[in-house]
């Protein structure tokens, strides 16, 4: 079976919002969707609880996910959906999920466990720890439009976000667009050297050519485009993302993006980004 879509919600819009992104995902990838919901458990004596069934915050943590459960059946009821009820921190909760899921979906701002997504210690805990896809989902999701956009670092030994990247366009039937955004080189030796910049950049053009190869070849049915430009990433893929239906950028140094767990570039294109964002850490199998 292919591993569910999960999605956390917490009563907010958007979580709502979240719900609906990942219905149409689930339903494109033909996998399940499970709908969680996290509550701090009951502490006695220093030991953790679940709360009883007539607990009101367990109340309400149920009805929260039947409303979301009711609102992804509506939405797509070719979509198997399933919730569960967690105990503990949301952050915690989420990242333990994620080596079971195809992606952790989350709204953009939210309520109690996850308040200041963006900018809190929930947000930078998925997006810079979990394992895998980390989709964050802001305001409410237009229609899918008709292009992804994907960051590329040629240098980079390992592109987990190009895998999730073509595996969106091709469910989507969607464009590809792969962002690699280069400068000059700041070295004082390159001073009076008189740097050819339209050379530089064919060279830039080439090895991005060359490092999409294999992706190419296993997915022949995405069409992809290339944009190589002279700037900043963090400008040139918000400045892409604002055509596309979704941006995938990487979380660690190594990774498609160069950060350092939730770095400058994967952090600034969670802010600035105008579509939903797909942070993607490698997965680290056991053995």
């Amino acid at each position: 079976m292919p591993e569910p879509i999960i999605v956390g919600v917490d009563g907010s819009r958007a979580a709502l919002a979240a719900v609906l992104w990942a219905a149409d995902d689930a339903a494109r990838r033909g996998c399940d969707l499970r709908i969680v919901h996290v509550v701090a458990p009951v502490v006695h004596g220093g030991q953790p609880y679940e709360r009883s069934l007539d607990d009101a915050v367990r109340e309400e943590g149920e009805r929260l996910l039947a409303e979301a459960a009711a609102l992804a059946d509506e939405y797509r009821a070719d979509v198997h959906v399933s919730t569960e009820l967690l105990y503990g921190h949301a952050a915690e909760m989420l990242r333990a999920q994620a080596g079971e899921a195809a992606a952790i979906v989350v709204g953009s701002r939210g309520l109690d466990g996850f308040a200041g997504l963006l900018l809190g210690s929930v947000g930078f805990a998925l997006a810079g720890h979990a394992m895998g896809p980390v989709v964050v989902v802001r305001g409410v999701p237009a229609m899918v439009q008709g292009e992804i956009v994907a960051g590329l670092n040629p240098e980079d030994a390992v592109h987990p976000a190009l895998d999730y990247a073509f595996e969106e366009a091709q469910a989507r039937g969607a464009r590809l667009r792969v962002v690699h955004a280069w400068d000059m080189p700041s070295s004082r030796l390159g001073t009076g050297f008189g740097l050819d910049t339209d050379v530089i950049a064919q060279v830039q053009q080439e090895r991005v050519r060359r490092a999409l190869a294999p992706w190419t070849k296993r997915h022949p049915g995405v069409e992809v485009t290339e944009s190589v430009v002279r700037g900043n990433p963090i400008a040139a893929l918000c400045e892409a993302c604002a055509r596309a239906g979704l941006v995938v950028v990487g979380s660690r140094g190594r990774g498609v993006i160069r950060s350092a767990v939730l770095g400058s570039v994967s952090h600034g294109v969670l802010h600035y980004a105008s579509c939903p964002v797909a942070v993607v850490r490698p997965r680290v199998r056991a053995g």
